[in-house]
């Protein structure tokens, strides 16, 4: 299995697939390459393609230390190092929007191409706007319970949060069939990655760096999307080059890069061919 070592001594799984113009994805929270597999083979016939598993998750090293978004950050910038990426389309998904927005915090837009964000905002908290969370409608004190919650029992947590926020059409799941989605959450995730990335989400606000970015940014809204028009504009209105919106994914949640993998890579194709 193909790793790279970063500068703290996790090591990251990666894959690199195809040639051309390079695309280079991240995926959110709890999710993996294997979980998105899908989508990224939709572009393997005419793009290489770079997708690794984030620090905590499915094939990288678990980390006890260095766990926050600025590190997600400086582990994308060490991929792309070590790989000699240049001219990359980043493509990232709820977290993985969220490390695209710290790279560029930290390193700015000169190796990239283009940025497209699917359904993250640049700051999750709602004090003070409703661009956060839950379309706005997450407090603090929730935020506080669902820490409790995932280190009480990572299954239940997030379960919890799949059918509050990510899905709300799961609250009618059947009494009968709540402890089976539990378990099926609970499956290889582990509460101190969950936590402590949860944690430094909800502390991090990169609303700022959209004035960084001078680069083509495409965002992919869900018809029912974690995140609201508020947050989206926030981007917008600060980005310094071309904005462009896709949002005509019929019957969609956060999870729409594996419920339409391929309307969702050629609105991505699309927006590439021309900028």
């Amino acid at each position: 299995m193909p790793f790279l070592t970063m500068s703290d001594g996790i090591k990251i799984y990666y894959e690199a697939h195809g040639e051309g113009e390079t695309i280079l994805f991240a995926h959110g929270l709890n999710s993996s390459h294997l979980k998105n597999k899908t989508f990224y083979n939709e572009f393997k016939d005419d793009y290489r393609i770079v997708f690794y598993d984030q620090r905590g998750h499915e094939s990288s090293d678990k980390s006890t230390v260095h766990m926050n978004v600025k590190r997600l950050a400086q582990d994308l910038n060490e991929i792309m190092e070590s790989l000699n990426l240049n001219d990359v389309t980043l493509i990232g998904h709820s977290m993985g929007a969220a490390t695209i927005y710290n790279y560029v915090e930290q390193y700015g837009c000169e190796q990239i191409k283009r940025i497209i964000a699917a359904d993250m905002s640049p700051y999750m908290r709602n004090d003070g706007w409703k661009g956060g969370i839950a379309q706005g409608k997450w407090s603090d004190e929730d935020f506080m319970q669902d820490l409790d919650r995932i280190f009480d029992d990572v299954g239940y947590a997030r379960w919890y949060i799949t059918k509050n926020m990510m899905n709300p059409s799961l609250k009618n799941t059947p009494e009968e069939f709540e402890d089976a989605m539990i378990a099926l959450c609970d499956e290889g995730f582990d509460p101190l990655t969950m936590a402590s990335l949860w944690f430094s989400l909800f502390r991090t606000d990169q609303r700022k760096t959209m004035k960084k970015i001078n680069v083509p940014f495409l965002y992919i809204m869900p018809e029912t999307p974690l995140y609201s028009m508020e947050a989206v504009d926030c981007i917008k209105d600060n980005v310094c080059d071309v904005f462009v919106l896709e949002n005509n994914f019929p019957g969609t949640t956060h999870a729409i890069l594996s419920e339409m993998p391929h309307e969702v890579a050629e609105a991505v194709k699309k927006f590439m061919e021309k900028y």
